[in-house]
């Protein structure tokens, strides 16, 4: 990728924030149901662990580009 195109997806991610922080709660509720994501708030720690979980992503790793050229994957 480009420098160009780095910052602009770097933008566009801006944007996308600025849009979900000022969304009404019901309508971010929802948003982060439909992509998956889990928060989990350890109030001993005071932390928060955010994380994606979707079957989209676990496919993309279940092929090798490469397919059969590469050595590693017999």
């Amino acid at each position: 990728m480009t420098e160009d195109q780095l910052n602009a997806i770097a933008a566009a991610f801006k944007d996308l924030l600025r849009l979900i922080q000022g969304a009404d709660p019901r309508d971010r509720a929802e948003l982060y149901s439909r992509i998956g994501l889990r928060m989990t708030y350890q109030p001993g720690q005071e932390t928060l662990k955010a994380e994606v979980v979707s079957d989209d992503f676990g496919r993309v790793y279940n092929v090798c580009p490469r397919g059969d050229l590469n050595p590693h994957a017999r």
